[in-house]
Parts: structure tokens; sequence; C-alpha cells
């Protein structure tokens, strides 16, 4: 007959089992997030440091002067990062660009490709209905729990724009 262990046994084995796991499942914590934004120390760093420490961006432009690499976090965004590299493709700069300063510069008129030039592609996106075009959602960081919504029209021209108040669960403040 096997006998089965005890009560206390079991928890002492779980707990020298979650002692061991504890530091393992830390360091991968941290290493997580270390790559969240750029951080001042990467400029002058190479793409391929950039790359392993921030991921693959999620899109790239090219000019005559820099390339200019579009990291945005969150499956909703809190942050979109520019990442602009030289001509000897060195990191010299990045900015956060969800900001009601840049959000303010977009007009309607502008084309979809202009929107993505200053504020990087939204990842919550409604189509509205009969056709007449779709919506971008940016959250970003503020203290009055606002998110700016671009509305298209079907040809990829910005109709309007505007802040909305989330409220809820959405609504926390993230700001500094």
């Amino acid at each position: 007959m096997t006998q089965w262990p005890s009560k206390i046994q079991l928890l002492y084995k779980m707990n020298k089992f979650f002692i061991k796991l504890f530091p393992v499942a830390l360091l991968s914590l941290l290493t997580a997030c270390a790559g969240y934004s750029p951080g001042r120390s990467l400029v002058g760093q190479t793409r391929e440091f950039l790359i392993a420490q921030m991921g693959l961006p999620e899109r790239e432009y090219a000019s005559n002067a820099f390339q200019k690499l579009q990291y945005p976090r969150g499956p909703a965004g809190w942050h979109t990062y520019f990442v602009y590299l030289d001509q000897d493709d060195r990191v010299a700069d990045w900015e956060q660009v969800l900001t009601e300063q840049r959000f303010d510069t977009l007009k309607p008129g502008m084309t979809r490709d202009e929107v993505i030039d200053s504020v990087g592609i939204s990842r919550v996106r409604n189509q509205l209905a009969r056709n007449r075009g779709y919506l971008w959602y940016y959250r970003y960081e503020n203290t009055q729990c606002r998110s700016f919504i671009i509305e298209f029209d079907g040809q990829n021209t910005v109709r309007g724009t505007g802040y909305i108040q989330r409220s809820g669960r959405r609504c926390h403040y993230v700001g500094p």
C-alpha cells in the first residue's frame, strides 16, 4: 500500500519549490519591463542594440537625414515611441508622441499616412456604419481620463478629431 505524504510534507515541498521559483519569476518580470521605453542610455547605441532592448519596430520610415522606428506599447497604448537613427545607424534621439501637443496638430483633411507619421498607428479601431469611414482611438497619459479620437472618411482622410472622457474601469491615472 502506498503511503501518501502528509499535508505538512506537501506544504514543505511546495514552499521549497516557490522559494526556488521566485527569483526566476522576479528576474523575468524585471527584464520584460526593461524594454518598454527607450531610455536616454540608448542614445548613441546601434540599431542592433536597440532591437535587442526593445524588439522589432512596428514600422520604419526613411528620409535623407534619419530613419524613424515606431514602437507602440501595449494593446491599446498609453505610449508610442519614435526612435530616430542617424546615417550611421545609431540612435540619435527618441520621443513619446502620444501627447496633447501632438494631437492638436492633427487637422481635418490630413491623410492617414500623415497621421501615422505624426502619432503612429492606433491599435483600437472601429468601423462606422454604412461605410462612412472609421475611428481611431488613442489612450494617453493625462489626469482627466481622456482619449483622443480621429474620424477618417472612406478615402482615408481625416474628417474630424476630438477628445472623449473615459469612465469606469478603463479610467485610471497613469501619469508621472
